[in-house]
């Protein structure tokens, strides 16, 4: 039996507040394989210090990415089973860029951005007694906009890095268009990616201006209600499969 180790649900209009987790939850429904969600709040726990990970014949395996390359490569659990390799590198591109610049977008809304920043501290933080509940927010926040620095886009002022953002959200609805998926008429990683992200922009009750950017793709909040349609139907199907490997 797989263990997924993700955080909890926690934050009010999306099924997980990491983008990450979401994904690879999604991604393990949809391939209908068989496991178990155990919530942990520690990342620190994790193989490579970051959620999610998975738990699996006594191993275990950080990063989405590299577990859904194990998966494929043990299980044979492949959602882009059927792509032409032109599709696959296009999913490959679209997946680094929400993973890699438009993914930090949403950090700096959340975590810079002034008017959410209470939410963000209340959320992870609101159970820290005093005088830490005064003295690890701070910390965090300022562990946070060094890794923005780090990165890069937190050398930009806040108006490039949501104009990035909003360039990454307009390329995401060109690709998609008028299909209901981004390869064919069935769901692929790319959708997965996609859903992920994008409910992470649009379903907290944060707003910023990549949000506002978001919400005016109408085709991608359609995309967004059918894939949240599809998720929410496997978790039946989830319980069912557990129920037939106890």
């Amino acid at each position: 039996m797989i263990r997924l180790y993700i955080f909890p649900a926690s934050l009010k209009g999306t099924p997980n507040p990491s983008s990450f987790c979401l994904k690879l939850e999604a991604a393990l429904r949809l391939a209908g394989v068989p496991h178990e969600v155990c919530y942990e709040t520690d990342p620190r726990k994790a193989p490579k210090g970051k959620l999610p990970f998975i738990e699996i014949e006594g191993r275990r395996i950080g990063d989405s990415t590299l577990v859904l390359d194990h998966l494929r490569e043990t299980l044979g659990v492949d959602l882009d089973r059927g792509l032409s390799e032109a599709e696959k590198a296009q999913s490959h591109m679209l997946q680094r860029m929400l993973d890699e610049r438009l993914y930090w977008v949403i950090v700096h809304s959340r975590w810079i951005e002034e008017a959410n920043w209470p939410t963000v501290k209340a959320l992870f933080f609101s159970g820290l007694p005093f005088p830490l509940s005064a003295i690890v927010p701070r910390m965090a926040r300022k562990s946070v906009r060094a890794t923005l620095t780090a990165h890069g886009i937190g050398r930009h002022t806040v108006e490039e890095i949501y104009a990035f953002g909003k360039q990454d959200l307009a390329a995401v609805a060109a690709m998609l268009g008028d299909k209901p998926f981004f390869f064919g008429d069935k769901p692929t990683l790319a959708d997965v990616s996609v859903f992920a992200t994008f409910i992470n922009i649009t379903g907290p009750e944060m707003e910023s201006p990549l949000k506002e950017a978001a919400l005016g793709h109408e085709n991608l909040l359609r995309h967004a209600e059918r894939m949240g349609e599809i998720y929410a139907s496997t978790r039946q199907k989830q319980r069912i499969a557990l129920t037939l490997a106890a």
